[in-house]
C-alpha cells in the first residue's frame, strides 16, 4: 500500500516522539502534529529535537517583505519552569544584541521608561523628520509632538528623550484601553502603513499553531475585550541591535495556561506594538507541550516568529531576504539553546 508523504511524516513523528505505533495511519496530534504540520520538520530533524538539540527552519511566508521562522527543542524541566524563564523577560533578553530591556509595572508608569536613551543617530534623524520622509518610524501623533521641541536649546537631546518616554507611555495607555485600534499608522515613507491590518494578517497565519486553544487568536485580535480569566499579560520595551541601527521595540506578552494535565500546557504570545526601525509588525508564538515520556518532568518548546520588514523588495530584495531569513533562523536556534540552558540549569550563556 502506498502511503502519502504527509501521512508517512505523521507516522514517523509519532514513532520518534514515542506517541504512536508504526502501523497507525491516524493523524497525529499535539507536538508531533505541530512539528510536522506547522514546522514541516523531517523525521531526522524531529529526532534531533527529541535528543535535546534545537532545530530551526525557515517557513514559507507568501510575501516578499515577510520573514517567518520556526524552531523546537526538548527541555528536561516541567513546562512551568520555562514559563518562569519567559516571564523574567529582563533576564531572558540580556546579551545577544540587547542593549536594554524593561518590564512595565502594573499599571505602567513614566519611571518604567527612565532607562530609555535613544541612539544619537535617532535624535539627529528626528530633527529632520517630515511625514513621508523620516528615518524613524513615526505616526501622526509623534510628528505633531515634535513641534514642542526647541531644537536650538543646549539640552535638545534630553528633550527628545523626555518626549519619547512620555509618548511611549501614552501610546501604551491608548493600546491598553482600545487594543488594535490604537496601533499606529506609520508615516515614515510615502505610503502610510496600517500596523493593525498588518498584524491581523500575521495573526491569521499563526492560527494553525494555536488551533487547540482558539481563544489565543481571538485575544490577539480583540484585546482588551474577551480577556480569558486565567491569562497573564505583561508589557515591556527593549532597545536592541538587529541591523545597522539600534531598534526601540514595545511588546505585549500574554501567557495562556491550558489547565490540562497532559499534552498542550501553555501558549505564550508576544505581539510587537511598535518598532523604531525595520519592523512593520511582528508576532512570536511559543507553545509548550508536556513530554509524554516524562510527564510533568519535561516538555517540548515550539516557537514560530513572523515579521514584516522594510528593505526586502526591489532589485536586491532576493539577496536581502535570503540573508534576513537565514539570519533569523540561526538566531532563533541560538535563542532556544539559551532558553533550554536557562530553564534546565538556571544559568545563561
Amino acid at each position: 500500500m502506498r502511503v502519502s508523504l504527509p501521512v508517512a511524516a505523521f507516522v514517523l513523528a509519532s514513532v520518534v516522539l514515542g506517541t504512536g505505533t508504526a502501523d497507525s495511519q491516524a493523524p497525529a496530534t499535539g507536538v508531533q502534529q505541530t512539528l510536522v504540520g506547522q514546522l514541516r520538520l523531517s523525521a531526522e530533524q524531529i529526532a534531533t529535537v527529541r535528543s535535546g538539540v534545537p532545530v530551526a527552519v525557515v517557513l514559507p511566508s507568501g510575501l516578499d517583505r515577510e520573514v517567518a521562522v520556526g524552531a523546537a527543542v526538548r527541555v528536561n524541566t516541567p513546562a512551568s519552569r520555562m514559563v518562569d524563564v519567559i516571564r523574567d523577560i529582563e533576564r531572558l533578553e540580556r546579551g545577544r544584541g540587547f542593549l536594554a530591556t524593561h518590564k512595565f509595572s502594573t499599571p505602567p508608569t513614566l519611571e518604567d521608561m527612565a532607562a530609555l536613551r535613544l541612539p544619537a543617530e535617532d535624535v539627529r534623524a528626528i530633527r529632520s523628520c517630515r511625514p513621508g520622509d523620516c528615518d524613524v518610524k513615526l505616526g501622526r501623533a509623534a510628528f505633531d509632538a515634535l513641534s514642542m521641541i526647541d531644537w536650538k536649546a543646549p539640552d535638545v537631546s534630553g528633550q527628545v528623550h523626555q518626549l519619547a518616554r512620555g509618548m511611549v507611555l501614552e501610546y501604551l495607555g491608548r493600546y491598553r484601553a482600545n487594543g488594535n485600534d490604537a496601533l499606529p499608522i506609520y508615516l515614515d515613507s510615502e505610503r502610510p502603513l496600517h500596523v493593525a491590518k498588518e498584524f491581523e494578517d500575521l495573526a491569521r497565519k499563526t492560527a494553525g499553531l494555536t488551533a487547540e486553544l482558539p481563544e489565543v487568536s481571538r485575544y490577539l485580535l480583540e484585546y482588551p475585550k474577551g480577556r480569558p480569566s486565567d491569562v497573564e499579560d505583561y508589557f515591556y520595551w527593549s532597545l536592541g541591535e538587529f541591523g545597522l541601527k539600534p531598534v526601540l521595540r514595545l511588546n505585549h506578552a500574554v501567557i495562556h495556561p491550558t489547565g490540562r494535565s497532559a499534552g498542550l500546557q501553555y501558549v505564550i504570545t508576544t505581539k510587537q506594538l511598535y518598532a523604531s526601525h525595520y519592523f512593520h509588525t511582528a508576532i512570536e508564538v511559543r507553545v509548550l507541550y508536556d513530554d509524554r515520556e516524562r510527564p510533568g518532568q519535561g516538555h517540548y518548546l515550539v516557537v514560530v516568529n513572523r515579521a514584516r520588514l522594510d528593505g526586502l523588495t526591489g532589485l536586491f530584495g532576493p539577496i536581502v531576504r535570503s540573508k534576513a531569513r537565514n539570519g533569523a533562523r540561526n538566531g532563533l536556534q541560538a535563542v532556544l539553546g539559551g532558553m533550554k540552558k536557562l530553564a534546565e540549569t538556571g544559568r545563561a550563556d
